[in-house]
């Protein structure tokens, strides 16, 4: 485990996905009003940060990698402040759609309670000329990575006919491909990422697939999910009780590390940016370096990354 973060610091990463600007607004409680029982709030401040496949993209950089990342921005000031975005080893591509705005989730924090998310999203197709140019970034950019991520949150970005191109694509070039694609409000699309694909899910997307989904560490627990997603190579997060994953005909566990849980948000992108750095030469380290990981980013409140340096520590006490 020494030597892993100097192998995520050689790595390069091709992210595509949905990016999301995360607003949060946070006040303190005065009380309820006289008229209604409405809780009244003093203003205290207002965060932005940029999550969704963006907060992927900045758990990478920050862990060490060089990220090619791909997305959707719309023609609002939202998607012009996301385009002028500058990391060191980011390269920030995609396309832009001028009619559309940029998804916007706004939530109301008052004395650390979440009381009220309000979205700004459009979670219509990407027009095909967009994807097209998408398309074509991607072939450029793929044969110099070492992996593809997608990290789909269904906001209109990742339309069936370019995820059938980029998983062919992949295909020819001998390129993995982690999979991790959102199910909220909406009915899973897992499907669309057959063959073969690293498909991470969390227990509610796996029974959404197989409702009768119940982690073993039995393969046979995998056998529908293996059946209806075609692959052999299935990571399940189950949150505080860590992470399962079937790699070929045997299941590996991966106990959760214990934190002081502040904020869940985000841990799911903060497990598959160290889960696919790591890679699956070693799955069981790779299981145990991506807990560590999210572990580490329950602990910081909205979505900020860990710190590099944390995961150092953590990595040379399991060493040692």
């Amino acid at each position: 485990m020494r030597t892993l973060l100097d192998k995520f610091a050689g790595s390069r990463v091709l992210l595509i996905g949905d990016v999301i600007v995360d607003l949060y607004t946070y006040g303190s409680a005065m009380g309820l009003s006289a008229e209604t029982p409405t809780i009244v709030s003093r203003f205290r401040e207002v965060r932005r940060t940029l999550g969704g496949a963006a907060f992927v993209c900045r758990n990478l950089l920050e862990l060490g990698a060089q990220v090619d990342f791909l997305t959707l921005t719309g023609g609002d000031e939202e998607g012009a402040r996301i385009r002028d975005w500058k990391a060191p080893n980011l390269h920030l591509g995609g396309a832009t759609d001028e009619a559309r705005n940029t998804t916007v989730k706004h939530r109301f924090w008052v004395d650390g309670y979440k009381l009220f998310q309000l979205d700004t999203r459009n979670d219509e197709p990407i027009l095909p000329a967009l994807a097209a140019a998408a398309m074509a970034q991607i072939e450029a950019l793929a044969p110099k990575a070492d992996c593809i991520v997608i990290s789909d949150y269904r906001h209109g970005f990742l339309i069936p006919d370019l995820v059938k191109q980029v998983l062919a694509l992949a295909a020819a070039l001998g390129k993995r491909v982690y999979v991790d694609s959102q199910v909220s409000q909406t009915i899973s699309n897992h499907h669309l990422y057959q063959p073969d694909a690293v498909i991470c899910l969390n227990v509610k997307e796996a029974r959404c697939i197989d409702p009768a989904f119940t982690p073993s560490p039995s393969p046979q627990a995998f056998a529908t999910l293996r059946k209806l997603l075609n692959t052999g190579t299935i990571v399940v997060k189950m949150g505080e009780k860590g992470a399962m994953m079937l790699s070929g005909d045997r299941v590996i566990e991966a106990p959760a590390r214990k934190v002081e849980v502040v904020d869940t948000i985000g841990a799911g992108d903060a497990f598959l940016a160290a889960f696919c750095l790591a890679g699956l030469e070693d799955p069981a380290t790779a299981l145990a370096v991506a807990n560590a990981w999210a572990g580490l980013s329950v602990g910081v409140h909205g979505t900020t990354p860990p710190r590099r340096a944390a995961l150092a520590v953590q990595l040379e006490q399991v060493s040692a």
